[in-house]
């Protein structure tokens, strides 16, 4: 019998130092078009017994195209890598400063050669740190009776995929904790940076930290499978604030679309981006449960993804001011602890760290419990479900009893909806 194996991914993925200088931002656009070339299975290939899916390899018809409309615009291409969830092959290219960015895109949207052009757009994680390191220590765990709750469910068995910095997977509350990590940031000073991972260990020590361990704090979901996709990078060395890009985004969700992902954690906002969108709503429509931080204000450079209907946005509370959760015009937002949250940080250490984005890591990490409980739980089920989370009987909602007279309730209340609406 002769056995197939995977192939390994055909190559690394290199990406220009430009795409990360943001002084070449609002010069860099993303060109999209159709490549029926992605895994395709050439004509003639003898070992037909298995084929790996998604290992981004580019044709070369793709890499020709990308060629000519660099030369035909006078482009120069900083990187490119095929978009296989949605079909395309993505083209970051820079435009020189001395031509107007606004003639060649819309030169580029009337090219037949070309599915879609847009500007780079820049993200922003949702989080800033607290001084104060003894300050009521897990009161966010513990105002939710957590530990009543993980003696029915932890998370088992449901896979959360983190987009964001990268997380320090030597902290002993994260060690063994995640299953899989990708770095779409090829960054190599960043990347020597030991801080360099603040924002993404952080969100992970919310969702996933190990219980009865000895060490440290406990996470909303320990026993979550956890994947770490690195899109954002640090402005700075030793900060939490980190932004991502388009580009990277991009790679990093549809990676988490091919790997299954029961759970989309995005603490992050920034402007509305058409790929971003659309491969968010290819996540939507294969169940992926996408949790995303609210921006603090709403304007034209924040507030997506949270935004996009079918997307769980959250925002923080604090202790003295429990907000009520909303559904309105089709957009679902939780209020969730997010204030002087206890948390993991690089190098083994433990700090108190607020905003949306832990907010949005509290939200993921319920949600896991739900699904691991019940797997067919929808987007608008799961919402209704998580607005009693500031609730002091919430944990009453994870016996079998309550969780099934929750789920009528909610779609009984869906019911209604639909008939007013028809």
């Amino acid at each position: 019998m002769v056995i197939a194996f995977p192939a390994k991914a055909v190559r690394d993925l290199y990406i220009d130092p430009d795409v990360y200088d943001s002084k070449h931002t609002n010069r860099t656009i993303l060109v999209t078009y159709t490549d029926m070339h992605i895994n395709s299975i050439p004509i003639g290939m003898s070992n037909l017994t298995y084929r790996q899916r998604g290992n981004y390899s580019d044709s070369t018809w793709s890499k020709r195209i990308a060629s000519n409309i660099g030369d035909d615009y006078k482009l120069k291409i900083l990187t490119q890598w095929s978009i296989s969830e949605i079909g395309e092959h993505c083209v970051v290219y820079v435009v020189d400063e001395d031509r107007s960015i606004e003639d060649v895109i819309n030169a580029l949207t009337n090219d037949n050669r070309v599915s879609s052009v847009q500007t780079m757009s820049t993200f922003q994680v949702m989080a800033s740190a607290y001084t104060d390191p003894y300050y009521r220590l897990q009161t966010n765990i513990q105002s939710m009776n957590i530990n009543e709750i993980h003696k029915r469910t932890t998370g088992k068995n449901v896979t959360i995929a983190i987009i964001d910095t990268g997380v320090d997977t030597r902290h002993p509350d994260l060690e063994g904790q995640i299953q899989h990590s990708k770095n779409f940031v090829t960054q190599k000073s960043i990347e020597q940076q030991p801080s360099s991972e603040l924002h993404g260990t952080a969100v992970a020590g919310v969702i996933a930290a190990k219980a009865n361990n000895g060490e440290g704090i406990v996470g909303i979901a320990p026993d979550s499978n956890v994947i770490a996709l690195k899109a954002c990078w640090e402005v700075k060395a030793g900060s939490l604030e980190a932004i991502c890009n388009s580009f990277t985004l991009a790679l990093a969700i549809n990676t988490a679309i091919e790997m299954r992902a029961d759970i989309l954690n995005l603490s992050l906002t920034g402007p509305y981006d058409p790929l971003l969108a659309r491969l968010i709503e290819k996540a939507v429509q294969r169940g992926i449960i996408i949790v995303a931080s609210k921006a603090d204000k709403d304007d034209e450079e924040s507030g997506f993804p949270a935004q996009q209907p079918g997307v769980i946005g959250v925002s923080s509370i604090n202790t003295h001011n429990i907000m009520q959760s909303l559904y309105e015009n089709h957009l679902l937002t939780v209020y969730a602890p997010g204030e002087e949250i206890l948390t993991t940080l690089p190098r083994g250490t433990y700090d108190f760290v607020s905003g949306n984005s832990l907010a949005t890591a509290h939200v993921s990490g319920l949600t896991a419990l739900l699904l691991q409980l019940k797997r067919d739980l929808t987007n608008h089920q799961l919402f209704n479900l998580l607005v009693k989370s500031n609730e002091p009987s919430f944990h009453k909602i994870f016996t079998n009893r309550q969780l099934n007279n929750a789920i009528k309730l909610t779609l009984k209340s869906e019911k209604q909806s639909k008939n007013r609406i028809n």
